[in-house]
């Protein structure tokens, strides 16, 4: 290439980057003690100091109590976010971004070019799963928004997330919390929340369900997918030993660990052996924690496993013994150099395979009785012919009927079907 057609890229690459690809960096410098109203006001500042012209509001909907709060620049036009323009529609959103050209019916009649349309980007910004986010940007030119803009909008909010996801935390803890002890609970309740996911994964031939409840005393319980291909698909249940904030930042910084490496393309027993290494190095002596981890290949219906001391999940197979998939090592964070050996299963169809934490395994009711792996089973075959979310929840349901009373521990259950 000679040297003016490399100048010439990179003065063609400068001139279509996008302007707003310089906020991410300045996110470093928020106030982490800002309050939600506070943070979101800085992330308006931060964008009107690229777009003046510009009007832009942040939005958050809670799917539980069905309100709206948020944060709007004084040009933003409250009467447009209904229609095409509605909040409700605009945070439920699943691509990355939505660039869309509005009409604005009270001022066509005049006559001016410039009161005949705006335009509009709105970039979800994903936080909890009860909460959702958006970012609304609109101009009065026609066609203000690139793809190249909205690029760089979605990398500005998947970097203000967590900045939002710790302000909603703050806000919680004042509103609910009365003394440090109750504060420290919502924290906790509000940092698990974040990893369980919402919805399983569709995975191709099978069917995927699970189910969450957490125990009012915060325990550390973990349930995550891993999707690495099309074809490959991983389930990760754990359990923290403890419970609060202490549990809840150990499986926090658990989960990162266990996908970073299990991305790498190691093999699961690695994962195991290098996951139980880093923990060693930075938990206290008291800190562990137990995980099962199987990967499925959906071409070939085999599922490779690692369990590090967890309660064994269930593979009810009809006709034939339970099997209990219980082969793998110690649980991860006590034994050095401690060793982790895989096994795997092929499926079958009508194979039922049962994930829990001991929040279920171990619930116990008034008489002391144990909701152990017998009757896990028991409620399982008697529903074989459901699904797996039909199974799922009727686990649920006769758990917390046997209890009583709500769960004295995290309560964990996914449920893998092989129609």
């Amino acid at each position: 290439m000679s040297q003016p057609d490399a100048t010439d890229r990179i003065a063609s690459a400068a001139e279509n980057a996008s302007k707003w690809s310089q906020l991410a960096p300045e996110l470093n410098w928020l106030d982490e003690s800002a309050d939600l109203t506070g943070t979101l006001q800085t992330l308006l500042r931060l964008l009107q100091k690229v777009a003046p012209d510009h009007s832009a509001g942040i939005f958050l909907l809670d799917e539980e109590t069905r309100t709206i709060q948020g944060q709007v620049t004084d040009l933003f036009d409250h009467e447009l976010t209904t229609g095409q323009g509605g909040l409700a529609a605009a945070m439920r959103q699943n691509a990355p971004y939505v660039i869309s050209e509005l009409s604005d019916r009270r001022r066509e009649a005049s006559g001016l070019e410039e009161d005949r349309g705006r335009s509009q980007i709105v970039v979800p910004i994903r936080l909890t799963a009860r909460v959702r986010c958006a970012l609304i940007l609109r101009s009065r030119e026609k066609n203000a928004y690139s793809e190249e803009d909205g690029k760089a909008l979605a990398q500005l909010a998947q970097a203000s997330s967590s900045k939002i996801e710790n302000a909603l935390i703050r806000q919680k803890m004042v509103r609910l919390g009365n003394t440090e002890a109750e504060r420290d609970m919502v924290m906790a309740q509000e940092i698990m929340a974040r990893l369980i996911p919402r919805r399983p994964p569709e995975v191709p031939g099978f069917e995927l369900a699970s189910a969450y409840i957490p125990a009012k005393i915060v325990g550390g319980d973990l349930l995550d997918y891993v999707v690495l291909t099309d074809e490959h698909i991983g389930i990760l249940v754990a359990d923290a030993a403890g419970n609060g904030v202490p549990a809840a930042l150990l499986m926090t910084g658990f989960r990162a660990l266990f996908r970073g490496l299990i991305k790498n393309d190691f093999t699961i027993r690695s994962v195991f052996r290098k996951a139980n290494n880093q923990l060693l190095e930075s938990t206290a002596e008291h800190q562990f924690v137990s995980a099962f981890y199987g990967g499925l290949d959906t071409s070939t219906q085999r599922l490779i496993y690692v369990n590090g001391g967890h309660v064994p999940p269930l593979l009810i197979r009809p006709g034939q013994p339970v099997r209990k998939l219980e082969i793998g090592g110690p649980v991860l964070g006590i034994l050095p150099s401690a060793s982790y050996h895989e096994d795997s299963v092929v499926l079958h169809p009508h194979d039922i395979v049962v994930c829990f934490s001991d929040g279920l395994s171990e619930a116990e009711n008034a008489a002391g009785e144990v909701f152990d792996a017998g009757r896990i089973q028991q409620v399982v075959e008697a529903n074989q012919s459901r699904s797996a979310k039909g199974i799922c929840s009727t686990l649920q349901e006769e758990a917390l009927r046997f209890i009583g009373a709500g769960p004295r521990d995290d309560l964990t259950i996914c449920v893998l079907k092989f129609p």
